[in-house]
């Protein structure tokens, strides 16, 4: 088993010689490598595969041991293991509206060997999965499976846009279990507006910011009237033309999966209206008009606010991601100031 996988690693990766311990990542894999990956063992081992498989085990002996054991067990894998080891607090980031966590990556490497890292994948990427509707039944799920993992805090959470979110209200209830959470990270998550409201009001707004990450040049015109398929394939093509097709859609099924995910992901966090929370909260927010992204006003304890230059997503890569986990790193040891 381990030499086939490593004949369709080689092949994936244009790589030769893979070994058996070799990191699918460090060799140059990334997200839509991985999913690639994943519909090539599909097919050549007539297994599903969570793509989130492919961040817990990157070595072909681990996807080995994967592929051994029972098809269920894999499946159901929504905490994915980023880094184990360490005995610092561990830090838990939980998906944005995609679902998938391939985007916590380099931000966990950069947090260091000594720093437990894990994140939290949607329900409803794979086979056989539905996604959460509500909030309630998102933290319900993640409270359960993150004390299954570790029983007892301190923990951090964080997350990436909605993902944000629903790290506050999973600290929310661990702090009400009576555990402890010292810090909640918020990468670019809006407490007024956690989803764009067209893409809650039109169908194909949504598709298009789901499968291209925001509208097309495609007068919008073209989708009116088309039933949900036709308008899925035709997203999907125009997409395609303009090279914005999302990694996470490579092909049609796993284009609807992605989709059903992203649309309740929207839903049930979209208009959500947060409490007020009394625990620190630490927010890296774009400069603009809004520095706060609206968490002040639901925000009770300490709001730290570290401003990021350009585009939302860069802080969680390189170069930026250096700088953003040295300043967790120093949050977590030293706790939060007011910004």
């Amino acid at each position: 088993m381990e030499g086939r996988l490593a004949a369709v690693w080689e092949d994936v990766l244009g790589v030769t010689a893979v070994g058996v311990f070799d990191d699918f990542f460090d060799l140059g894999g990334h997200s839509l490598l991985a999913l690639r990956l994943a519909t090539r063992i599909r097919r050549e081992f007539g297994r599903e595969l969570p793509v989130a498989a492919v961040l817990a085990s990157p070595t072909v002996a681990g996807l080995a041991d994967v592929l051994r054991g029972p098809e269920d067990l894999a499946a159901g894998q929504r905490i994915v293991t980023l880094n184990a080891g360490g005995d610092r607090p561990p830090i838990f980031l939980v998906h944005a509206l995609g679902g998938q966590v391939f985007r916590y990556l380099p931000l966990a490497r950069r947090l260091g060997p000594d720093q437990p890292v894990y994140a939290i994948a949607a329900s409803g990427l794979a086979s056989g999965e539905d996604p959460h509707p509500t909030m309630a039944e998102m933290v319900d799920d993640y409270v359960t499976r993150l004390r299954e993992l570790r029983p007892a805090g301190p923990y951090v959470l964080g997350g990436f846009c909605i993902g944000g979110n629903i790290a506050l209200e999973t600290a929310r209830r661990l702090r009400a279990l009576g555990e402890e959470v010292p810090l909640v990270v918020l990468f670019y998550s809006d407490a007024d507006e956690p989803v764009i409201t067209s893409s809650l009001e039109d169908d194909a707004s949504l598709m298009t910011h789901a499968l291209a990450g925001g509208p097309l040049e495609t007068d919008a015109a073209e989708f009116a009237g088309l039933g949900p398929e036709e308008m899925l394939l035709a997203v999907i093509e125009a997409a395609g033309r303009e090279r914005r097709l999302a990694p996470d859609t490579v092909d049609v099924e796993q284009a609807r999966r992605y989709l059903r995910v992203f649309r309740a992901n929207a839903h049930a966090v979209g208009r959500y209206r947060h409490d007020p929370y009394d625990g620190d909260v630490a927010l890296f927010a774009p400069v603009g008009d809004r520095p706060d992204l609206g968490w002040r006003s639901v925000v009770k304890g300490t709001l730290a606010i570290e401003p990021i230059p350009g585009e939302r997503v860069v802080v969680l890569f390189e170069p930026l991601v250096a700088e953003a986990a040295a300043k967790v790193r120093s949050w977590i040891d030293d706790g939060v100031t007011g910004g």
